[in-house]
């Protein structure tokens, strides 16, 4: 959504009756359930991938965590953030997202030392 269409439902707001507003907020609500669906999607996604980047690192004998690959992150979201999404609001979200990143990561080593032991 941009500052238009922002602008555009803040005016059909106000002009609303209640049945209208009832209505708004059902499709605002359908909206966010699809926008959700989708970000999980790309979580989803994302996981993967960290998931393999984390054994090409165990497998380059390199640790899991990397606190300048992070800091490189954080800075490069940070042109992300549009308003109403703050620059700090963007780096909490991203910090849960390393964060459970690493945790997936670190799971996914300890369960292939279980099933193939340590040296593989």
């Amino acid at each position: 959504m941009n500052h238009k269409e922002y602008k555009s439902l803040l005016a059909e707001l106000n002009e609303s009756n209640k049945d209208e507003k009832e209505i708004l907020l059902a499709k605002l609500r359908n909206e966010m359930d699809s926008l959700d669906e989708n970000l999980a999607k790309i979580l989803n996604k994302r996981t993967y991938i960290s998931v393999i980047i984390g054994r090409v690192k165990r497998a380059l004998k390199m640790p899991t965590y990397s606190p300048e690959r992070e800091r490189e992150i954080s800075k490069k979201i940070n042109k992300f953030a549009k308003k109403p999404l703050t620059i700090s609001a963007l780096q909490r979200i991203y910090e849960r997202i390393l964060d459970e990143s690493r945790a997936i990561q670190k799971n996914d080593i300890e369960e292939n030392e279980i099933k193939y032991g340590k040296d593989k």
